[in-house]
């Protein structure tokens, strides 16, 4: 019994005694929610490695969110238990992420939890020059009228996801293509209107990823951005209303990509009106936001 826990001491003791880099090797594993609230306060040691730079470059906020970020989830618990902060949200959080990230984040997905959007995002400009990767929830028409006063401060991304389609977008494009000259992959949804088809052709034609899922596409603003953005080698444009997937010209014009998936779009015409009211599954939220 005494040899058992001596040994068990001994094991502690040899965690805690480990090089700050060996553990931030083994913390590459943990959580978000484990470096922030858990393995800070084991030891000076853990909490000098949990709050290496190198583990919060890749900050996925999205992931699970709805759980993770409730006043009443455990994540709340934790720092309320642990740090005594009485009125846990995600706003507190996301600064500590980018807090310690110390200006090195590369990878960001933010969460439609912005209580403050335009706060958080201006935050996130100002603190996080070097992403790579960023994912925005739907914002507002005057938060995302900002975007483009945004870009200019994240000169290396490369690849931009938004849950929705800015009503801007020409002005938007303009700007990623002034100030963003690594950019390879687009991803949004929306109504693609042919001012929008025209701004990618002009302004984003090296797009080499191009995701238009569950958007308002009509045949002739696809045809027009297959034209232009002839270094496309993945595009899809799946569940979108305004074409037809087996489209013969359209299926040409896509041939020469590497991967080209359009299944699920069709045309929206008369004959289909009954399956917009509800008769054919087509009566969901994203159909409504995108007519």
């Amino acid at each position: 019994m005494a040899e058992g826990k001596r040994r068990s001491e001994e094991e502690a003791a040899a965690w805690e005694e480990m090089e700050t880099d060996c553990l931030v090797h083994v913390f590459r594993r943990l959580d978000l929610e484990d470096l922030a609230a858990a393995a800070p306060l084991v030891c000076r040691g853990w909490r000098r490695a949990a709050a290496d730079p190198s583990l919060w470059r890749v900050l996925d906020l999205r992931h699970d969110h709805l759980a993770r970020f409730m006043p009443w989830g455990a994540l709340a618990a934790a720092f309320a238990r642990r740090y005594g902060v009485e009125r846990f949200g995600f706003a507190g959080f996301l600064r500590l992420c980018v807090a310690r990230a110390a200006g090195s984040a590369s990878d960001l997905a933010l969460p439609p939890l912005l209580s403050s959007p335009a706060a958080e995002l201006d935050h996130v400009a100002a603190e996080c020059p070097e992403l790579r990767r960023l994912v925005l929830p739907k914002l507002s028409s005057a938060d995302e009228a900002r975007l483009p006063e945004l870009i200019p401060r994240w000169r290396r991304l490369q690849h931009l996801e938004l849950d929705s389609k800015p009503t801007s977008f020409p002005a938007f494009a303009a700007q990623l293509a002034l100030h963003c000259p690594d950019l390879a992959g687009l991803k949004t949804s929306g109504s693609i209107k042919p001012e929008d088809a025209a701004a990618m052709a002009a302004s984003l034609p090296t797009l080499r990823s191009l995701c238009l899922d569950r958007s308002y596409l009509p045949k002739q603003e696809l045809l027009a951005i297959l034209a232009c953005c002839t270094e496309l080698r993945e595009f899809t444009a799946r569940s979108c209303v305004g074409f037809d997937d087996d489209e013969e010209e359209v299926l040409r014009r896509g041939a020469r990509i590497e991967r080209f998936d359009i299944g699920g779009s069709r045309l929206l015409d008369e004959p289909d009106n009954e399956a917009i009211n509800g008769d054919d599954g087509y009566c969901d939220s994203s159909y409504v936001d995108v007519m």
